[in-house]
């Protein structure tokens, strides 16, 4: 065995972790120096100095020996040629700006059957419109500009794609949306009260809907929800299920024979058997307000002017966007199907609309202030709210949330599609 201690008869166990410690605090040190350098000196080449300065042979940098600054030189080299590439990249590939539409339009909303004026921002050797996915024949040319019909059976937003090619011989194609108003003012309805019923001044009433002569009843706030079935001669209860706390109660329908309650902000709803089982829990992406049927969709709201159409499983398979001839009509609430339309309350008013579901337009409304029971704090939430639909009894039953009466009333006014709606006659 060799007398001598150097390094070089150190265990190799030893030795290892010696290196390994040595590469260890190279890279610390290293990474620390890099990024005090990056925080004072933001600007590249002064960054770049910095790093020079110190790989001088009288720098005073503690444990800066060669081995250490031979290892920053390496780094200086990586940072240099990194740097050179993002030049060049930012050189040779600039970020592509955004191409300036040649197709414009003054303005986006119209009524149906208006002139819509399509102006160029260059002259256009040729062009094509398409409409709602239809290619638009017969398209007049006046100067700079292209007038077309804003021809479309329902209102909302429509999709307006022009492409062709400038007298420069450069291609284009733009989409421009359009938003299409009712060309129509609804008509004014009229009612007159028939009789009227008790109704739970507890109930804050979210859905009213008849089957099979029987009503039924979802009311809302946290903590207070329930499914109802009500004896409409007394306003009793022959049998309710509550929702847990979290829930907030909405809008309801009964279709194929199942039971659909809707909550307000959760996303979830509830589909009962007619005895009032919970057969299962579906989810939707936005807000339930009211809800009905047809006889083939459920149709839901959210407090837009938007209807949208489930099937049985609560899948979407279509909305539609409804329509005054001033606007949007918004705050959609409480909903009854009857024969082609759709008779809703718009929230916080005395107002029932009628709406054509061919069209999205708003064909009637209906002023309900007279009705309000005298007893009703008309400034806070007791608003107007639950309509149904009593076929053959050719009447609507009418109350609002904590309403202390529920109303029947036969409706004057209201557009028909056929004969068979006796109560609209």
């Amino acid at each position: 065995m060799r007398e001598d201690s150097g390094d070089m008869w150190i265990y190799p166990k030893m030795r290892l972790k010696l290196i390994s410690w040595n590469i260890g605090k190279f890279i610390f040190l290293s990474k620390s120096i890099f990024w005090h350098i990056l925080f004072i000196y933001p600007n590249k080449e002064e960054m770049v100095l910095a790093f020079l300065r110190i790989l001088q042979p009288n720098c005073k940098t503690p444990f800066m020996n060669s081995s250490y600054k031979n290892f920053l030189l390496v780094i200086l080299t990586c940072l240099v040629i990194f740097s050179c590439k993002q030049e060049k990249k930012s050189e040779t590939s600039p970020e592509i700006e955004q191409k300036a539409a040649t197709a414009v339009l003054a303005r986006t909303r119209y009524t149906i059957g208006d002139s819509i004026s399509i102006g160029f921002s260059q002259p256009v050797a040729q062009f094509q419109v398409m409409w709602n996915g239809t290619i638009v024949s017969g398209a007049k040319q006046v100067s700079d500009s292209v007038i077309i019909k804003a021809v479309s059976e329902k209102t909302g937003w429509k999709q307006l794609i022009v492409n062709g090619t400038t007298k420069s011989n450069e291609t284009f194609a733009d989409t421009l949306s359009v938003e299409l108003l009712s060309d129509i003012s609804p008509k004014e309805m009229t009612y007159s009260v028939l009789s009227s019923f008790p109704h739970q001044k507890t109930s804050f009433t979210e859905g009213l809907e008849f089957y099979k002569g029987e009503l039924y009843e979802s009311t809302g706030e946290n903590g207070k929800s329930l499914l109802l079935k009500i004896d409409l001669k007394t306003g009793a209860t022959i049998k309710s299920v509550p929702l847990a706390d979290q829930y907030f109660g909405e809008g309801l329908t009964i279709f194929n024979d199942k039971i659909y309650q809707l909550t307000w902000t959760t996303g979830v709803g509830f589909r009962y058997n007619m005895d009032f089982t919970l057969d299962k829990t579906f989810t939707y992406y936005t807000q339930g307000w009211g809800m009905t049927h047809t006889d083939s969709s459920i149709i839901m709201g959210d407090g837009s002017n938007k209807l949208y159409y489930f099937n049985a499983e609560f899948q979407k398979t279509g909305e539609l966007e409804v329509y005054d001839n001033k606007g949007p009509v918004l705050k959609i609430n409480e909903l009854e199907y009857v024969d082609g339309y759709v008779f809703a309350n718009i929230w916080e008013t005395d107002k029932i609309i009628q709406i054509d579901l061919a069209t999205g337009k708003v064909v009637g409304s209906m002023d309900m202030k007279n009705i309000i029971p005298g007893e009703v704090d008309q400034t806070g939430s007791s608003v107007l709210n639950g309509i149904a639909y009593q076929p053959f009894e050719n009447a609507f039953y009418i109350t609002g949330k904590n309403w202390p009466t529920l109303f029947k009333i036969k409706v004057s006014g209201a557009a028909k599609k056929n004969s068979k709606t006796i109560a609209l006659k």
